[in-house]
């Protein structure tokens, strides 16, 4: 059996479900002004206000103290942000912008793992926004950590110990000492041949020698 346009049409409509958090107790008169304005998104459901235990700080307001919280869950037909939702409640209730924080389904579930993991739950902050950390490591690498490693090994390094044994007596204590003779030079020596021999001297057709 084939469905109909209007069977498809409601099948693909899409509801925006968000959540409405107020700083302290919310009446019903108030919760009344909170669905009338926001009539123009034509609200699918309203629920009633739900109050958390005073507590001495809230993870969404962080900024009050020893206070309750007052939760509404609403759906709506047309789309709309966050912060446009957020400026229509503080307008209808005459309260600040910090006395509401209104998140959609997404927005929500990742305030919820931001929360749960964050070392500081009672900060509020979301993790993703908060900055990096200002720290180049270098004292784990890079150049500073290798002049860091080359100081410690400096320090640690040591001479080696020497230690006597049984063949110390077999050990040269000295190094080879070169027993070649030198030649004496307070005598002259006669030039010597090609061929090895002495050099005879020739006498001089002039003197007669």
């Amino acid at each position: 059996m084939s469905k109909s346009f209007k069977e498809y049409l409601l099948e693909s409509k899409q509801n925006y479900e968000f959540k409405i958090k107020i700083v302290g107790d919310v009446d019903k008169e108030q919760a009344d002004k909170i669905e009338a304005a926001l009539v123009r998104f034509k609200v699918e459901s309203f629920s009633e206000g739900k109050r958390t235990p005073i507590q001495k700080s809230q993870v969404d307001f962080p900024e009050y103290e020893n206070t309750e919280v007052t939760i509404f869950d609403v759906s709506l037909a047309y789309p709309a942000t966050s912060n446009q939702l957020r400026d229509i409640v503080a307008a209808a209730l005459d309260i600040t912008h910090d006395e509401v924080k209104i998140r959609n389904t997404k927005e929500q579930e990742e305030d919820e793992i931001n929360s749960k993991y964050d070392q500081n739950n009672l900060s509020g902050e979301a993790n993703l926004g908060k900055p990096y950390e200002k720290s180049d490591h270098q004292d784990i690498v890079g150049e500073k950590h290798t002049m860091a490693l080359l100081k410690e090994l400096n320090k640690t390094k040591k001479t080696g110990t020497q230690y006597k044994g049984v063949n110390d007596k077999i050990l040269a204590k000295k190094s080879p000492v070169d027993k070649t003779p030198t030649p004496k030079t307070g005598k002259s020596t006669k030039p010597l041949s090609p061929v090895g021999s002495i050099q005879n001297k020739i006498p001089s057709p002039i003197k007669g020698k």
